[in-house]
């Protein structure tokens, strides 16, 4: 009979324990469909409210001032560990126009040095260091994508162009004109012209 009474009671113990807290709904009440997988959008009407809410996700997800965005700072060497091992910094980020064409890009940056502190997991020793990350001051939209400039052509932000680095290179070849040298942009070299055949 005890062991009877001892079952109902634990019984009782678990249907109260499992029992949902008023102020929780069910999880499937809450329960949010994930973002970004097609297939899990609900269709609504096309009304004002829902118009005014979609501009303003628009408008704030324009490219313009930089935005906070979560780096990973990660150490030299892999028996090393750094700490903060993330901070925010200031990036550019966001849509240049309404079909999402276009890349918001740093038009101005700057260094910016975190205090780290470095711990060597090889010797056991903590030191302390200035780690460099870009910081973006200034966006734009360009519509050239950084990674897209071909060699030995690298990509200039301010402009949105791809461009010859050896600029001095450049300089010096266009004062050679009159020695019958001419700067080859798409090679990035100073070449000379080839003589007019008479």
């Amino acid at each position: 009979m005890a062991k009877l009474v001892l079952c109902i009671v634990m019984f009782a113990a678990v249907v109260v324990a499992h029992r949902r807290h008023p102020k929780f709904p069910k999880s499937e009440e809450y329960s949010i469909p994930l973002s970004g997988i097609k297939g899990e959008y609900r269709k609504v009407a096309c009304g004002g409210d829902n118009a005014r809410e979609r501009d303003k996700i628009i408008e704030q997800s324009k490219c313009g001032e930089p935005k906070p965005v979560f780096v990973h700072l990660d150490p030299k060497v892999g028996h090393e560990q750094v700490s903060p091992g993330a901070v925010w910094v200031k990036r550019c980020v966001g849509i240049c126009e309404y079909d999402n064409a276009g890349s918001c890009v740093a038009t101005e940056s700057v260094i910016r040095h975190i205090p780290i502190r470095v711990y060597n997991a090889k010797t056991n020793k903590e030191s302390c260091a200035m780690y460099p990350v870009e910081e973006h001051v200034s966006c734009g939209c360009c519509a050239l994508e950084p990674d897209k400039c071909a060699p030995p052509k690298v990509f200039n932000r301010r402009k949105c162009t791809c461009q010859c680095p050896n600029l001095e290179e450049r300089r010096d070849c266009l004062k050679q004109r009159n020695l019958n040298m001419k700067w080859n942009r798409s090679k990035c070299a100073c070449e000379q012209r080839r003589k007019v055949q008479t």
